[in-house]
């Protein structure tokens, strides 16, 4: 007899911990054996494709300058966030609404000035989502890129003066995480 299963599992967005729901049915499936099988990400980290990223800056969290933000990704085993194609921008844009904003991410032309580089310094910049006038260096003083999240300009970049407090988000290249299941019968 040939059996098919169907399994997905939801990510709760909500809090610092990662939760997974299974929906499925199965009248002879070990409940045990399937949850031995759900992602576990590290606390704080939430997945989106083959990255996993981390939110700061909420009304009572660790806020900082785009150098110290940098620093405390690195503590964490990350990097400021690398955005790679509208998906991912969208996917973090999503999670804006719940910080103080703006939000540094990791792009950056501290090394040489207008030409943007992501701060991991190996990827490269495939996608850039720039407010309208931006990138405008006011002041001859704007070198690190924040998003924005906004009715009228969700998940726009602008350059901005990196010595500025800002809410930041790290990244991770690669989720750790428990690979999805075999589930046959």
């Amino acid at each position: 007899m040939l059996s098919t299963y169907l399994f997905r599992y939801i990510e709760n967005r909500s809090g610092d911990t990662s939760y997974f729901l299974i929906l499925g049915a199965s009248l002879n499936y070990n409940a045990a054996y399937l949850l031995s099988f759900l992602p576990s990400f590290p606390a704080g980290w939430l997945r989106f494709k083959d990255k996993c990223f981390m939110f700061k800056g909420k009304k009572d969290d660790v806020k900082a300058n785009w150098s110290h933000a940098r620093s405390w990704c690195k503590d964490q085993g990350g990097e400021l966030a690398v955005i790679d194609d509208q998906y991912e921008n969208d996917f973090v844009s999503s999670y804006l609404r719940d910080l103080e904003l703006p939000t540094w991410i990791g792009l950056s032309d501290l090394l040489s000035e207008n030409q943007y580089a992501w701060s991991d310094g190996v990827s490269p910049v495939r996608y850039t989502n720039w407010n309208d006038k931006e990138p405008n260096n006011a002041g001859g003083a704007e070198h690190c890129v924040a998003m924005s999240h906004s009715p009228l300009v969700s998940g726009k970049w602008n350059d901005d003066a990196c010595h500025k407090d800002h809410s930041f988000v790290c990244y991770r290249k690669k989720c750790q995480s428990t690979p999805s299941p075999h589930l046959s019968s």
